[in-house]
């Protein structure tokens, strides 16, 4: 059964790159015709509010996430150590969809522009996307190296936010 029966033919693009490519080359950071990252959309109950972190070199606030290492077994293990990462929190819980935790809430597919600071090309990132419940946004510890902010934002900031698309829809289902 999929979960989102809809979303075929936006992942068309993954499900190709997925039959092109090894293991090894989906994770890749050199690999420029893209590789799989992963994040987290962190809910906090009491604020209702989300935390989005402001990216150096992106320049514009995210949630938080990444490149998966060469030892993690799962994207979801990524947003997980990211997340500890870049905030400092680990009170964190997943919201599991279905009795499968490794289903992420959304994978989407954006184009990363060039990075100067690490001098990196144009390439897509293959974006899969948790969503993680706190009860209360506390003491956040930020990674100063590529984060310079935090803010908490509310559901509808996020949906009038164009980098998140589709995903408000599916937050607000669950």
């Amino acid at each position: 059964m999929l979960l989102f029966p809809e979303e075929k033919e936006r992942q068309s693009r993954l499900l190709v790159y997925l039959e092109n490519s090894n293991d090894k080359e989906i994770i890749n950071w050199n690999n420029f015709d893209g590789h799989i990252v992963a994040g987290g959309f962190i809910y906090a109950k009491e604020e209702h509010k989300f935390l989005v972190l402001y990216h150096k070199d992106l320049k514009m606030f995210l949630y938080p996430g990444g490149h998966v290492n060469n030892n993690e077994k799962s994207p979801l293990q990524t947003a997980k150590r990211e997340i500890t990462e870049e905030t400092g929190l680990n009170n964190f819980e997943q919201l599991k969809l279905s009795e499968n935790e490794q289903i992420p809430i959304d994978i989407d597919t954006h184009l990363i522009n060039h990075n100067e600071r690490l001098n990196l090309p144009k390439h897509y990132h293959f974006d899969f996307r948790y969503l993680f419940i706190v009860d209360k946004i506390s003491k956040i510890q930020i990674e100063e190296e590529e984060i310079s902010n935090y803010k908490c934002i509310d559901i509808y900031e996020l949906e009038n936010d164009l980098n998140y698309g589709k995903i408000v829809n599916k937050i607000k289902k669950y």
